[in-house]
């Protein structure tokens, strides 16, 4: 009976125990610390901006002769007295094999010749890994192989002269050549732009070429998430303050100043800025500009520009003037003006208009830029032949 008794008793401590053991598996103490997982980081976009780098990487080719000119200062976009096929070459593109194209967008420096609209154009790209340049011991652009991949691009209105504009979203062309077979980082990509059948005669605009200035040869822009994420742990990230510059009085705020493009148009409020500057030594040393004053950055490319800059105040009783100088400081001004203020024969680089209030005026307002350049050169001469 004890022997009996003493067994039970010992089952009971044996049952007792593995349930604690049980219990206590399903808890963690405070004190013990679970260990941190392993996170994987979802890949990452990665946006990258080419631009032909050489003279022999942009053409136009007129179809119906076969003439390659890839050394013209600018590229004929469209349909003259013949198509033309245009080809853009960008080296060193850095897409990992296996990406995923999110975005992509050829962008082209418009000229100032145009003729009739709409141009009706198609984007493809060569069908090839590594695309070769165009100089003439390469087949044309018009005769190499293109992707299935295409996009249709009507232009229905001329992009303003001397300004950047950009094609519709070619994201399914660029993905086609990143899935061509022997792609990898570092590979050349040629995209295409052809005048399609409904094009009629003079129906065409010029945009600028590797030749004509470097800066201004045809981009491509390419936003991309690559197909292999990194596995990492959780960073801790200590935030950075953001600091934001206190205008310094007697000088223009040119630290918050906004862009301002050749033959475009913005609206603003001086009641929304600050009144640095009074007086504008340089140019009006007499007026009293107790207003507060909007800030612009007008970015001139090209030498001998004549710039007409107009206000137009949403009040006409309120008193808004416009300056022009060459940096923060009045004693920079190059010339002041009621309401329509213009300079001719400027060079390049970057300017600064400020919109400010005579004897306090505040208001809201709207203001044109308008920009012509007066070209001494005959690179643009071969734009107006009539048998182009």
């Amino acid at each position: 009976m004890k022997r009996t008794l003493y067994l039970s008793l010992i089952l009971v401590w044996f049952v007792m125990a593995v349930w604690a053991l049980v219990v206590a598996g399903l808890s963690t103490p405070d004190h013990v610390q679970a260990a941190n997982p392993i996170q994987v980081t979802p890949p990452v976009s990665n946006a990258i901006t080419l631009q032909v780098q050489t003279s022999t990487d942009d053409t136009s080719v007129r179809v119906v002769t076969k003439e390659n000119l890839y050394d013209w200062a600018y590229l004929r976009i469209g349909t003259s007295e013949t198509p033309y096929i245009n080809g853009f070459r960008f080296q060193n593109v850095t897409i990992p094999a296996g990406s995923r194209i999110v975005e992509a967008r050829l962008r082209l420096y418009k000229g100032e010749w145009h003729t009739q609209y709409p141009i009706q154009l198609t984007i493809q790209a060569e069908a090839s890994a590594n695309a070769q340049t165009f100089s003439n011991e390469y087949p044309l652009a018009s005769e190499r192989a293109r992707t299935a991949a295409r996009v249709a691009w009507t232009i229905s209105q001329p992009p303003p002269n001397l300004s950047w504009f950009e094609s519709p979203d070619i994201t399914s062309v660029v993905q086609e050549v990143v899935d061509q077979p022997g792609w990898q980082a570092g590979n050349a990509l040629v995209i295409l732009l052809a005048s399609t059948e409904e094009n009629e005669a003079d129906h065409y605009l010029d945009a600028l070429s590797y030749d004509f200035r470097p800066e201004f040869a045809p981009q491509l822009e390419i936003i991309y998430v690559s197909s292999t994420p990194v596995p990492t742990s959780t960073p801790t990230v200590t935030p950075t303050p953001t600091i934001t510059p206190t205008p310094e009085p007697g000088r223009l705020a040119i630290e918050q100043a906004k862009p301002l493009a050749c033959n475009t148009r913005v609206a603003d409020d001086t009641r929304q800025w600050g009144d640095n500057v009074q007086v504008y030594t340089g140019c009006r040393p007499v007026w009293a500009e107790t207003g507060p004053e909007a800030v612009f950055r007008l970015e001139l490319p090209f030498d001998n520009t004549d710039v007409l800059i107009n206000v137009y105040p949403q009040h006409t009783d309120e008193d808004l003037d416009i300056f022009l100088l060459t940096s923060a400081y009045p004693v920079d001004c190059l010339q002041g003006a009621d309401a329509s203020l213009w300079e001719p024969g400027l060079d390049a680089g970057v300017y600064y208009v400020a919109v400010d209030g005579y004897d306090g005026a505040a208001d809201a307002f709207t203001l044109t830029a308008s920009c012509q350049v007066n070209f001494e050169n005959s690179l643009y001469l071969p734009v107006i032949r009539r048998n182009d």
